[in-house]
């Protein structure tokens, strides 16, 4: 049987299964309690404590969902203090306080309509007995939002202003009367430069301000501060291009340098700790293409010291996560998320630093029962038209011990393309992909010059080349493949979301390279996309592709609707309703001049569905649709029956 006619158990209910999957986890610093959010089949993010997944108690009820919308990317949306929970609402985006499963969420701030006032990264001042985090106030139509750091009473919900004037804030930590934060200015996003400052809080009366503010460090990426004491405090930095600890009273050097960049994600997300804090010395986790010395404790005073190789601890216990964050540290336990284990879903785990042991909370992977279909991901670097730069990715091969493909047939290829554009590819067990792979396609994640986890020359080389080097290297990454031997010269395709959706869209129109491709809420119009997306990347693009008006001209020539009659090539949208990042325009306005062109395509908009898909039911849609189509496109008979297919258009003249 061909590849992508094969059966296969990885069903659309595995590929989303009915069950919660974890996000993000806290810690409460009073007590040492646990708690982690996850996201049910529903979309609706919940809060959760106990002793694992599988018989958590819930805290967040029906009718509420913590998400917070600062930056539109959200993250740090809740925080625990003694006994209780802080979330931010999805619907209104006011910070609720729960003190216990059972009760009703009682608002903490007031309801300025609308999710006009926002927040993020909070936690409670021991000084101040407040809560301090990011504001974003959207509540003057027509102008740009405003960003600041705030201190919020928690009995009346009075908001005093601790700092503000730059254009964006996050990081934020307190010790005793001290404050320090990230900000940084357009045209900048966090990854480019951002700076740190440091400040006296104090309170009179009832309120609350700051003083002997100044800034401290500059002329780098700094992210992610945390007070070891009244005097000292820690920070990422990437000013030797990796970014690595550092020590505000050693500016000499990093802390412990590597090339293995801690946390994840950068920038576009608050929360995601890559380090924390111990009595005796500090855990770093990372990003590591190898897997190995990516979770260790190093010595507070000789920080180049490594006390304890933490992740060997959890490859003994059989997992092999290639990224850890959100790391957390309470008493001799370390809490950490793994990601990039090509067996696993992200994982939530805990160390015990008295007796070694490892305990995983989600230990009920979806893959678990799967792992003969399931497709491990091989690292790949292949060249790219620079060549002092190659470039990097993980190929998927297809698997089913169920076939036994032909000497001669190779695999159709879908490569992918991550968001960002200053995104990653990850090799955690996605089962979208192992849906593809199980039926007989090879999938290869792609990261192209300008990805994150590869230093900081890597991720500046996409500036003034978005849409230039993305491209060049995702043809590069299959001819290499091809060349190799492993997949179907004749049977490319592509997908991707957001700025990934945006390479697809632009591979169709520029290069008619790939055969087919499918754009998850991609951009089309990269002026319309300057000139109309939210603040925190309004000014994305300056770096990426030039600065407004001076360079509209090259904006226009690397915009696929610009250039939309050169559309020959099958493609297919699918778009949420309530996307404020990339509009529905930008994937309409492309679909009509694809059906103009006689393209074969078909468009399909969720309601409800926001920058990135969170309902079940339509994410297995789009990944059954979106193989529905290339078997149309390359003529295979999918064993699986499609349930209501998008209507494809001038489908006829293309088979």
């Amino acid at each position: 049987m061909s590849y992508g006619e094969w059966k296969s158990p990885i069903t659309l209910e595995v590929v989303t299964p009915d069950s919660t999957e974890i996000s993000t986890a806290a810690i409460d610093r009073v007590t040492g309690k646990l708690f982690w959010r996850s996201k049910k089949p529903s979309g609706q993010f919940v809060i959760c404590s106990g002793e694992n997944v599988k018989t958590a108690i819930e805290w967040t009820p029906e009718g509420f969902s913590a998400v917070s919308r600062v930056h539109e990317y959200g993250g740090g949306a809740f925080f625990a203090h003694n006994e209780e929970i802080f979330f931010v609402n999805k619907s209104d985006q006011r910070i609720y306080r729960q003190s216990a499963p059972e009760a009703d969420p009682i608002p903490v701030t007031a309801d300025f309509g609308d999710g006009k006032m926002r927040y993020a990264e909070g936690h409670i001042s021991s000084f101040l007995n407040m809560i301090v985090c990011v504001r974003e106030d959207h509540r003057v139509e027509g102008k740009e939002c405003i960003n600041s750091v705030v201190a919020i009473d928690l009995l009346t919900g009075d908001q005093h202003v601790l700092a503000e004037g730059a254009d964006f804030y996050k990081g934020i930590d307190t010790c005793g009367n001290k404050i320090v934060f990230v900000s940084w200015n357009h045209p900048n996003m966090p990854w480019d430069e951002t700076q740190i400052s440091i400040g006296e809080m104090f309170l009179e009366g009832k309120v609350a301000s700051t003083t002997n503010v100044k800034i401290v460090h500059t002329g780098a990426s700094h992210l992610q501060t945390r007070f070891i004491n009244e005097d000292q405090y820690l920070y990422l930095c990437d000013r030797t291009d990796f970014w690595n600890v550092w020590k505000s009273s050693n500016e000499e050097r990093p802390l412990y340098k590597s090339s293995n960049e801690p946390g994840f994600p950068f920038g576009w997300c608050f929360g995601y700790p890559g380090y924390d804090i111990m009595s005796d010395g500090i855990v770093i986790g990372a990003k590591a293409k190898d897997g190995l010395e990516n979770l260790l404790l190093v010595d507070r005073d000789d920080p180049q010291r490594v006390l304890k190789d933490l992740s060997l601890l959890v490859r003994n216990k059989g997992y092999s996560f290639g990224t850890y964050t959100n790391i957390l540290c309470y008493g001799k336990y370390v809490y950490a998320l793994g990601i990039d284990d090509p067996a696993n879903p992200l994982t939530l785990l805990r160390i015990s630093l008295t007796d070694d042991s490892v305990f995983i909370y989600n230990d009920e992977a979806a893959g678990k029962d799967l792992l003969p279909y399931i497709s491990f991901a091989e690292s790949v670097e292949f060249p790219t038209t620079d060549k002092d730069m190659n470039a990097y990715g993980f190929l998927y091969r297809p698997k089913n011990p169920d076939y036994t493909p032909g000497e001669q047939e190779k695999p159709p290829l879908l490569l992918r393309v991550h968001g960002g554009p200053t995104g990653m590819a990850s090799r955690s067990l996605n089962m979208k992909t192992q849906y593809f792979t199980s039926r007989g396609f090879a999938v290869f994640d792609v990261d192209y010059r300008g990805s994150s986890g590869y230093g900081r020359a890597f991720r500046q080389a996409l500036y003034g080349k978005w849409g230039v080097y993305d491209i060049e290297d995702a043809i590069s990454a299959a001819q290499h493949l091809v060349s190799q031997g492993i997949v179907d010269g004749n049977r490319l395709t592509i997908d991707g979301g957001s700025a990934g959706g945006y390479t697809t869209m632009a591979m169709m129109v520029f290069k008619k390279f790939f055969h087919a491709g499918v754009s998850y809420y991609g951009v089309s119009d990269l002026l319309g996309l300057a000139k109309h997306t939210h603040k925190f990347e309004s000014q994305y693009l300056t770096k990426m592709i030039g600065k407004l008006p001076e360079e509209e001209a090259i904006y226009k020539e690397r915009s696929p609707l610009c250039h939309a009659s050169q559309l020959r090539c099958p493609i297919g949208f699918f778009q949420g309703s309530e996307d404020f990042v990339c509009p529905p325009p930008q994937s309409q306005e492309l679909y009509n001049a694809a059906l103009e062109n006689g393209v074969a395509t078909f468009y399909v908009e969720y309601e409800g569905e926001g920058h990135g898909f969170r309902q079940a039911k339509n994410i297995q849609r789009c990944v059954s649709n979106e193989i529905y189509f290339y078997s149309k496109i390359f003529g295979f008979k999918l064993f699986d029956k499609t349930e209501n297919p998008p209507p494809i258009k001038n489908l006829s003249d293309k088979i």
